[in-house]
């Protein structure tokens, strides 16, 4: 089995996008479907970022947001990502080890982004006289 994914707490739906247009149109449903059917509808706006989404679905599903992937299609949605019109989501449920391990990865990822742009300010910035 895959050391990433819970398989027993796979959810899987289908993935659609609206047009931009509707992007930034009023509150809509958003459904979460599991193996056995539709697990919960939210209602959301389309200005919404991933990461509250997230945070929405997992404590709907009762487990922690840490745990939690949400896909459209097979792309992982970036917490910074807008929901936009989406309809119908991905959610995957990560081991809690996995979760971590994922959570040093997006920190050291930061990490080393912020020290590039640190170097690259620190190199454009005139010197002191």
């Amino acid at each position: 089995t895959d050391p990433v994914v819970d398989r027993s707490v796979l959810v899987r739906t289908s993935a659609q996008t609206m047009s931009a247009s509707v992007a930034s149109g009023p509150a809509f449903s958003l459904r979460i479907l599991g193996i056995s059917g539709e697990l919960c509808s939210l209602s959301v706006q389309p200005a919404w970022r991933v990461a509250k989404l997230r945070q929405l679905v997992a404590r709907t599903l009762a487990f922690p947001a840490a745990e939690l992937t949400l896909l459209d299609g097979e792309t992982e949605l970036k917490d910074h990502h807008a929901l936009g019109g989406r309809r119908e989501l991905t959610a995957v449920r990560l081991s809690s080890s996995a979760a971590e391990q994922k959570a040093k990865e997006r920190m050291e990822f930061m990490g080393t982004l912020m020290l590039q742009r640190a170097r690259k300010l620190a190199s454009q910035a005139k010197p002191r006289v």
